[in-house]
């Protein structure tokens, strides 16, 4: 973390946070709904002596964690380092929520707009209840097969999304296809990995999957959409060939059963270099 920089009264602060979304209704402010921006924002009133608004790189459901989420605003306190403000807020902030790290950019720098890419993580576990991770691990006893896990990997690419669109967004008459961008989104890595169980001794009877996903833009929803297609094709449920077919038939009426929030995690956030130079 840079402690030194120099301080500028237009600059904006720019802080990396993680927190724990079981206890939230999402990432965005709602009246009347404890949420992340909420608390973040009721922290930086009280160090800063008034309201400030803050940007989120990306929007997060009720139920889903960050690991690396991005927020930028304009700088309160220009007389304190970086270290100083990451200390501060975090000592205003419930358990849930944890600042990383905090540097300042140009008063240009749009934590969302200047975002390039983001990466999302999906963890499933499948096997016994495992009540160590409820809620931070998605876990079902159904079996599913690990190598067909894979057909996610034809998620990549610039394609139609809409059959994975939440939020009224993938149906042929939601205003969203009526915009420049529509559903249209490029995929730039997709897969999956097995990865060791942490929660106790093992060994344990199941297996601990992880499902990456990076792309320059989501829908709503998309991710968990996207898992529980894939999750239907480890099942037998579906043919790999599934995938390119709702790709295809960009209608979210035809497509999967939204997967459990419980574990998606965003996992961090890209910027070019020129962007946020400054950063940790």
């Amino acid at each position: 973390m840079r402690v030194d920089e120099p301080a500028r009264p237009d600059a904006k602060v720019v802080l990396r946070l993680s927190y724990d979304g079981r206890a939230f209704s999402g990432s965005q402010r709602q009246a009347g709904r404890r949420t992340v921006q909420g608390e973040l924002e009721q922290a930086i009133l009280v160090l800063a002596g008034g309201p400030v608004a803050t940007t989120f790189a990306g929007r997060t459901d009720a139920g889903v964690h960050a690991a690396g989420q991005v927020v930028s605003f304009a700088d309160p306190r220009p007389d304190l380092s970086a270290q100083r403000l990451v200390k501060a807020l975090n000592a205003g902030l419930p358990d849930d929520i944890g600042i990383e790290a905090a540097w300042r950019a140009p008063s240009e720098f749009h934590a969302r707009y200047d975002a390039t890419w983001r990466e999302y993580r999906y963890r499933q576990w499948v096997g016994e209840r495992q009540p160590l991770v409820g809620g931070i691990v998605a876990q079902r006893t159904r079996p599913i097969e690990f190598e067909r896990l894979t057909a996610i990997e034809r998620v990549v690419g610039t394609h139609d999304f809409a059959s994975f669109a939440g939020g009224g967004e993938g149906v042929p008459w939601s205003e969203r296809r009526s915009e420049p961008r529509g559903t249209i989104r490029t995929v730039l890595a997709a897969g999956v990995t097995r990865i060791s169980p942490w929660w106790g001794p093992g060994p344990f009877d199941g297996d601990l999957v992880e499902i990456v996903i990076r792309a320059d833009g989501f829908l709503p929803r998309m991710v968990r959409n996207i898992v529980g297609a894939v999750l239907e094709i480890g099942e037998r449920r579906r043919e790999t060939e599934w995938i390119d077919e709702l790709l295809a038939a960009a209608d979210r009426r035809l497509g999967p059963k939204t997967a459990s929030p419980a574990g998606l995690t965003l996992w961090r956030v890209g910027y070019d270099e020129d962007v946020a130079a400054a950063r940790p």
